[in-house]
């Protein structure tokens, strides 16, 4: 039997905190059979016994060296697949949780979009509230007021929309993080 979930890359946007839902949907039995290009609209899982997998997601260039394949797979991990440049790993285990490999890159790059978004966020706040001002204030017969709301109007809609990844990059990358430690506590506990 298998199953499908929707835009799973889109509702968790950070390599960590899709690294850990992938190894929650392994718990629960829903095994990631393979990541294509189509896999961020729609990833598809075998739907089997729970499992500990840990899943590691990658960046990777394109084409991959040669021996890249070859040394993870000396290393215990399959390549379940990749879409353009990230590819994703798993790896049964038991007892303690094995390290990733390449996360802490991936989630620095995740954290610097995040405040670079951040950043942009305030610019495009700013100018919208300069335009709107000066749409506020112009009496100069060679320049309406209408003139300068659509462009306020736009730079608040871009604003918010850079607010809004930066926030959910922020708070998917936070709450990944303390879900990693305790599923590390947890792997330490059980064993």
């Amino acid at each position: 039997m298998s199953s499908s979930s929707w835009f799973v890359p889109f509702r968790h946007p950070s390599p960590t905190d899709l690294e850990l839902w992938l190894e929650d949907q392994a718990a629960d039995g829903r095994i990631l059979t393979g990541y294509s290009r189509w896999s961020p609209v729609r990833m598809k899982f075998t739907d089997s016994a729970p499992a500990t997998v840990r899943y590691a997601v990658e960046r990777r260039s394109v084409p991959a060296p040669i021996d890249y394949f070859r040394f993870r797979e000396a290393q215990g991990w399959e390549h379940v697949g990749n879409a353009a440049d990230f590819h994703i790993w798993s790896r049964p285990y038991r007892g303690a949780r094995p390290t990733g490999f390449i996360g802490e890159d991936l989630d620095r790059r995740a954290s610097l979009l995040g405040i670079g978004l951040g950043v942009f966020a305030a610019v495009a706040f700013a100018l919208a509230a300069v335009l709107g001002a000066l749409a506020g204030l112009v009496t100069f017969e060679s320049l309406s007021p209408a003139g300068l709301w659509a462009p306020a109007v736009a730079a608040g809609i871009v604003g918010l929309i850079a607010c809004s990844g930066a926030v959910a990059l922020r708070s998917s990358g936070s709450s990944a993080s303390s879900k990693a430690v305790e599923a590390d506590e947890r792997a330490r506990i059980s064993v």
